[in-house]
């Protein structure tokens, strides 16, 4: 594994969320706020929708007659994180969420031209990773492709959409530290991206992956509560990584309780602090390599 940006680098164990009453110029203004804000938020939308897409996303593209078509725009996700493409539909106010009782995810599916137009035109020169594929979707609905800025500003919310999707906010214990890991396979379009800025004060380490991957990682104990703010002001909607990140600042006020006598009240808080950030909504934290090195109290296993 190569580190482009930083020469250290360890291989540790980590555990990988009314009416309007009043005079008419009054009433202007507060239409006018609220058109700003819908402006703003339809913006905020657009740009985190697309790294869902580039995440989670798929062009159902057909040959048909020597002709290539848009079957379907689909985005699936684990059952867990519903939440997305619930608030992807609530939003759009179109296409379908198809759940299999059998498979533990939910699909969101647009499938009729005209929506498939409408969506591919809100995130049309956001789309940075499904190039490809986006651009035959383009070309099937008679839509100019726009070409993006591979280079993210400060609080793009496309990095809060392709963390929703691809991201992991896991628990370094050898570093004693909170990380965010971005991991995707290397290719033309993702070496081009650069997230050194849409963390404001904190860009991340990059590295190539022996497995032909790329790799974001966020991983500086001085710069964690940089990420903290990012998400606080572009939230996540899978739920476990929200969770995960909401704790950073009072991490931050134990963190140092580590290094405390394992019979000392101070480790005991530092215990439950990890017990509780790795079991949300994860059945599996039992088998987490660190988890021998806590203090569980009896209450938390029955819970």
């Amino acid at each position: 594994m190569k580190n482009l940006n930083s020469k250290n680098y360890n291989n540790t164990v980590v555990q990988s969320a009314g009416n309007l009453t009043g005079s008419s110029e009054t009433i202007r203004q507060l239409s006018s706020l609220k058109n700003n804000e819908r402006g703003r938020s339809l913006a905020w939308f657009n740009s985190w929708l697309a790294g869902i897409v580039d995440g989670d996303g798929n062009f159902d593209l057909r040959k048909l007659n020597k002709r290539i078509i848009l079957k379907a725009i689909r985005i699936k996700i684990h059952v867990r994180d519903v939440r997305i493409v619930t608030t992807i539909q609530n939003t759009l106010h179109f296409g379908r969420i198809r759940y299999d009782k059998n498979n533990p995810y939910c699909t969101y599916i647009i499938s009729t031209q005209e929506h498939m137009r409408q969506m591919i035109s809100l995130i049309n020169g956001l789309i940075r990773l499904k190039v490809d594929s986006f651009k035959k979707a383009c070309a099937f609905l008679d839509i100019t492709f726009k070409p993006a800025d591979y280079t993210l500003k400060p609080l793009d919310p496309y990095f809060a959409g392709i963390i929703d999707s691809d991201g992991t906010i896991l628990f370094n214990y050898k570093g004693n530290r909170i990380e965010c890991v971005l991991e995707l396979k290397l290719n033309e379009f993702s070496k081009k991206l650069n997230f050194d800025f849409v963390v404001p004060n904190y860009s991340p380490s990059v590295y190539y992956v022996r497995n032909g991957g790329i790799k974001f990682t966020y991983q500086r104990v001085n710069q964690m509560i940089f990420l903290y703010e990012y998400f606080m002001k572009n939230r996540l909607f899978c739920s476990m990584k929200f969770y995960r990140i909401s704790k950073i600042k009072y991490f931050l006020t134990i963190r140092h309780y580590q290094k405390y006598p394992r019979d000392s009240l101070e480790f005991r808080i530092y215990s439950s602090f990890l017990v509780d950030f790795i079991k949300y909504q994860n059945p599996k934290w039992p088998r987490v390599p660190f988890v021998k090195n806590l203090i569980i109290d009896k209450e938390i296993v029955q819970k």
